[in-house]
């Protein structure tokens, strides 16, 4: 076990980009010592860009490929397609995009809720799920008398992520 500034390193956590080549199953460090393979990978904030030979598409599922059975865990995603120059994230090939986004399961979620084609304000409320197990949650935003802040009530509760004509009628009534 190597300690570096209150992280622990090496034998617990590896450090590496996207794709199969950063796959760890079983090789030596630097050092010579045995390295065991990866139990779970975590990947920030993968997402796709707009222009050429950035989409995380081919990267992300080669590294999944590669990771087999292990857990992937991808934190922040935006596997949405994106517009590009060179056609990169057009039609062709967008359902196996898709069904690539859909292979993953959301096990934890916070996102605030606005008026559809506003900015970031007003925020109406938010929309939660808080574990693998845990049903999806649409909190209204509601002030407290009195200029108390704020509160958030829950309006909406459902095994499937409600859509955005549900979490507005709730938040209506």
């Amino acid at each position: 076990m190597h300690y570096c500034s209150n992280f622990l390193l090496g034998d617990y956590i590896n450090f590496g980009g996207i794709g199969a080549k950063h796959v760890v199953n079983t090789g030596v460090d630097r050092r010579g010592n045995p390295i065991e393979q990866d139990d779970v990978f975590l990947i920030v904030c993968p997402q796709s860009m707009v222009g050429t030979d950035t989409s995380i598409y081919g990267p992300l599922l080669e590294h999944v490929r590669a990771a087999g059975d292990r857990p992937c865990i991808l934190i922040n995603p935006d596997l949405t397609d994106k517009i590009s120059a060179a056609g990169q994230q057009s039609v062709r090939g967008r359902s196996e995009r898709m069904a690539f986004e859909q292979s993953f399961s959301t096990i934890y979620q916070f996102q605030c809720t606005y008026v559809s084609g506003t900015s970031y304000f007003p925020i109406l409320g938010a929309l939660a799920k808080f574990g693998p197990t845990e049903p999806w949650i649409s909190y209204q935003r509601r002030d407290r008398v009195n200029n108390g802040g704020e509160v958030y009530i829950p309006v909406v509760m459902d095994e499937e992520i409600p859509d955005n004509e549900i979490i507005m009628k709730a938040m209506s009534l």
